[in-house]
C-alpha cells in the first residue's frame, strides 16, 4: 500500500509537513535543516548536531522514501505518478500555467500520496542520490504530503487540469482516470475551473480544495 511515509519500516502515516530552514549564516544552517510532523504524532528537527538525523536530501530521509517508488526506469502498469511543476528542471514553465508544484503517486485501486510543496526543480531527477536540487537549499521551503484512496485521483487530476498545472514527467498507464491521463495532453490544459472540491484522506478528512485561474472573476 503506497502512503505518506519517513521510512520503508514506518507504521501507516496518513499525512505530514515538513519545513525546511534557509540557509543562513548567522545561525550555522545549510539549508537542509528541516522539522518534521506527522498525524502519528511523531516529531522531529534536525537543526541539531545529532548525527543520527538525516538532512532533507538524505538518499534514505523522508522525502528520498516517499519518492522511493519512482527511482526506478521500469514502473509497473498498476502504478502512476505525475510530476508538476511551473519550476521544472532545466526551465520554467510559461504564464499561463498554474503557480504550482507537487508529485502525485498512485497504485490503481488501492491508495497513493499527493505530494505538495514550494521548492524549484523538485524532483531534480528520479534518482535516489540527486532527487533534491542544488538550488533547493537557499530559501525556506515546505512540503505537505497527505494519503489517500485511489478513487479521490481523478479529483486531484480534475484539479491539477483546473490550475493548468505544467506537468514534467510522468507514468499513467492505460486504465487510470482520463483527468490524470488528460494531465500529459497540453491541449487540455485549460478548462473550465471548479471553485471548490472535497476530499478524503485514508482516515476520512474532509480535505477542501480551491482553484484560482486567470479566467476566474476577481472578488
Amino acid at each position: 500500500m503506497l502512503t505518506a511515509t519517513e521510512s520503508p519500516s514506518s507504521l501507516l502515516i496518513i499525512r505530514y509537513i515538513i519545513y525546511k530552514a534557509p540557509q543562513l549564516n548567522n545561525i550555522g544552517t545549510t539549508g537542509l535543516e528541516y522539522l518534521y510532523i506527522d498525524s502519528a504524532g511523531k516529531k522531529k528537527e534536525t537543526l541539531t548536531t545529532d548525527p543520527t538525523y538525516k538532512p532533507i536530501n538524505h538518499p534514505n530521509g523522508v522525502l528520498a522514501n516517499t519518492l522511493r517508488p519512482i527511482f526506478t526506469t521500469s514502473l509497473p502498469d498498476n502504478f502512476g505518478f505525475i510530476s508538476y511543476s511551473d519550476q521544472p528542471p532545466g526551465c520554467d514553465a510559461i504564464d499561463k500555467f498554474g503557480h504550482s508544484k507537487g508529485v502525485v503517486m498512485m497504485e490503481k485501486d488501492k491508495t497513493g500520496v499527493w505530494l505538495l510543496h514550494s521548492t524549484p526543480r523538485f524532483p531534480f531527477l528520479r534518482d535516489q542520490k540527486k532527487f533534491y536540487p542544488s538550488s533547493g537549499a537557499a530559501k525556506a521551503q515546505t512540503f505537505i504530503c497527505v494519503t489517500f484512496k485511489y478513487d479521490q485521483f481523478n479529483k486531484i487530476g480534475e484539479h491539477l487540469l483546473d490550475i493548468n498545472a505544467f506537468t514534467f514527467d510522468d507514468h499513467i498507464p492505460e486504465g487510470f482516470y482520463k483527468e490524470l491521463k488528460d494531465l500529459r495532453r497540453t491541449g487540455n490544459n485549460i478548462r473550465d475551473p471548479r471553485l471548490e472540491k472535497k476530499l478524503k484522506t485514508m482516515n476520512v478528512m474532509m480535505v477542501t480544495k480551491y482553484s484560482t485561474n486567470e479566467h476566474l472573476p476577481h472578488m
